[in-house]
């Protein structure tokens, strides 16, 4: 086998591996919707791709598979509504995550709603900043540059934030966002990007959310200023 040939077949294994990762982040988009359908396949997925990911707890995805499996429809359902609607744990709007109610968040969702837009990507009733749309979104942006970008400066401190939330060890969706942020982490790990600092303490905070995050922490600024 010549060199040339054999550069040929490792880069396209990589490609494969790469829109497989990127395929998974849609069905984790579905794990983390309201629940209407079965979810097997979307569990059959994920638990393929965590095998090959050391960073992944493999305790943690059985507990995904075992509430996804075990429950009903209208048990899913009502154990959704528990943790992101009613008394919610965690919000999955990026946006309200990192900015609260301040001003920037407007900014955040006009410009997500026009990556939405130029993608063709159905946010449904849901915002364009809801971490599903976010996530269905990302297999269909074609600017790679954008797309780790927007993964390592928004979606991973979003995630850690929104995990921090959680004072329940055994909710199921704690896991399966702790999940999402290693895959994330994982295929970013050299990126050159930095992630936006949300701060939570300090003199000018109004709440947990108040402050919003710290631009000035940013190595680049392109489309989240």
């Amino acid at each position: 086998m010549t060199i040339k040939v054999k550069q040929g077949l490792e880069r396209k294994k990589e490609l494969e591996e790469y829109f497989k990762i990127m395929n998974i982040y849609s069905d984790i988009a579905q794990l983390l919707s309201y629940p209407t359908i079965g979810l097997s396949s979307q569990i059959a997925e994920l638990k393929a791709v965590c095998l090959d990911n050391s960073a992944i707890d493999i305790m943690e995805l059985e507990i995904i598979e075992k509430h996804f499996s075990n429950h009903d429809v209208n048990v899913l359902q009502e154990y959704y509504i528990k943790t992101f609607d009613v008394n919610a744990v965690c919000y999955l709007d990026i946006g309200y995550v990192l900015f609260g109610e301040d001003s920037k968040r407007s900014q955040f969702l006009l410009n997500m709603q026009n990556e939405q837009l130029q993608a063709n990507n159905d946010c449904g009733k849901e915002f364009p900043d809801h971490l599903p749309n976010v996530l269905t979104l990302l297999p269909k942006l074609k600017s790679n540059d954008f797309k780790e970008e927007l993964i390592v400066t928004i979606l991973i401190p979003a995630l850690n934030h929104m995990i921090e939330n959680f004072t329940n060890e055994e909710n199921s969706y704690k896991y399966t966002l702790k999940i999402l942020l290693k895959l994330l982490e994982t295929q970013y790990v050299n990126s050159d990007y930095k992630p936006f600092i949300i701060q939570t303490k300090g003199e000018d905070c109004g709440g947990l959310y108040g402050c919003g995050m710290d631009f000035s922490k940013l190595k680049n600024k392109r489309k989240f200023n």
